[in-house]
């Protein structure tokens, strides 16, 4: 037996669609304690990951503790960034939305006018306090998607190397790729 729809409705809503652990919005509903070795299917043995997270630590015995920690820290990060649940309509609509991308049921620009749509509620009902987390959420998007930013000499941050498409959080000391040794351009 798996977790009934309502408590799979309830972790999505109280994760606010996302993944405990890196806050992606394509989650799967995880057993914390697996079923074979006890597990119940009520909430608290419920956890929202995304399925990299899932494939990562959900069948890690060792790991029962961080998921369990990760999702109430979470859970309570949500409280404090959405008290009201006014945006849960819309992430739901997202997340739904990249569900069916996801499956070639629509296409690109409809994902797309969904996120805008989302965009535009969320800047007309900005405050002070969304303002600073999503300017810094948009920032950190951003700096994730450059190829390279030159920091100085042999120092390069969020390198991703055009060549080999090798991923390098902070790259000190060359300006090579540690796996094919081409040239970064930064």
């Amino acid at each position: 037996m798996d977790f009934t729809e309502e408590t799979k409705k309830q972790v999505r809503e109280k994760a606010m669609f996302k993944c405990c652990l890196c806050q992606s919005l394509d989650i799967e509903i995880h057993h914390i304690e697996a079923q074979k070795d006890g597990g119940s299917n009520d909430i608290s043995n419920a956890a929202p990951l995304c399925p990299t997270c899932h494939e990562r630590y959900g069948n890690n015995p060792s790991k029962l503790k961080m998921i369990t920690q990760a999702r109430d820290n979470w859970y309570e990060m949500v409280k404090k960034m959405y008290p009201d649940n006014s945006q849960l309509n819309g992430i739901e609509r997202i997340s739904s939305k990249l569900d069916e991308l996801q499956k070639n049921q629509i296409n690109l620009d409809d994902f797309k006018e969904t996120l805008k749509d989302f965009s535009n509620s969320m800047i007309n009902n900005m405050t002070l306090g969304t303002a600073v987390t999503t300017a810094s959420g948009i920032a950190n998007t951003s700096l994730a998607s450059i190829s390279s930013v030159k920091l100085g000499y042999k120092v390069h941050a969020n390198m991703v190397c055009k060549k080999c498409g090798t991923s390098v959080g902070l790259l000190i000391g060359s300006n090579n790729c540690p796996t094919c040794g081409e040239l970064i351009s930064g």
